[in-house]
């Protein structure tokens, strides 16, 4: 809750207005106990890492949030084997994370996060694009066809496609070169 103080402040523009604050200003005695608490714990500064240690941080980040889309992923095939076979995906209806969030385990072992994390993966997968230019119809999570495909998307998935199979691709040539120097 707000208080009013009636501590006047320096801004001539707003000598009559009290100031408001959450709390009532700290006494000089209570100021002082807090920073010489502070000082002698030496939480005040924030500790720096070195460059290798935050490469592990990130790396072990990195590889939190890949377990985490595998996880969501096998879920996915488990659930739902008609959609999310990884060898034979069918284009997924326009929106289908809603009806993946209404499904979710009630034990909360998988966040919507997670979910949209996972579908993100799968469908910029290869064998999903292909799948997607192959196709006429969108399907809902029991595998029947549900939409047409838009010729709008159908040109994005082929545009997709190219991009992914080139740098695929340079991943592979830039790994050639690196061994070919060793």
């Amino acid at each position: 809750m707000l208080q009013k103080s009636h501590v006047k402040t320096k801004d001539t523009n707003m000598n009559d207005r009290p100031k408001l604050t959450i709390k009532k200003p700290l006494s000089l005695e209570k100021q002082t106990q807090i920073s010489q608490a502070l000082q002698s714990s030496g939480s005040y500064e924030p500790t720096k890492l070195s460059s290798k240690e935050q490469e592990y941080l990130k790396q072990k980040a990195q590889k939190k949030k890949k377990e985490g889309i595998k996880t969501a992923l096998r879920w996915l095939q488990e659930t739902y084997p008609e959609c999310f076979n990884p060898q034979a995906p069918k284009p997924l209806k326009l929106k289908v994370e809603a009806d993946l969030f209404a499904a979710l385990p009630s034990d909360q072992s998988l966040s919507k996060v997670k979910i949209r994390q996972a579908l993100e993966y799968h469908t910029k997968s290869i064998a999903y694009l292909k799948s997607l230019l192959n196709n006429t119809h969108r399907y809902d999570l029991q595998g029947h066809a549900v939409e047409e495909i838009y010729p709008a998307h159908k040109a994005w998935a082929q545009e997709k496609y190219e991009k992914t199979l080139k740098r695929i691709k340079d991943q592979s040539l830039k790994k050639k070169k690196t061994s070919s120097h060793r």
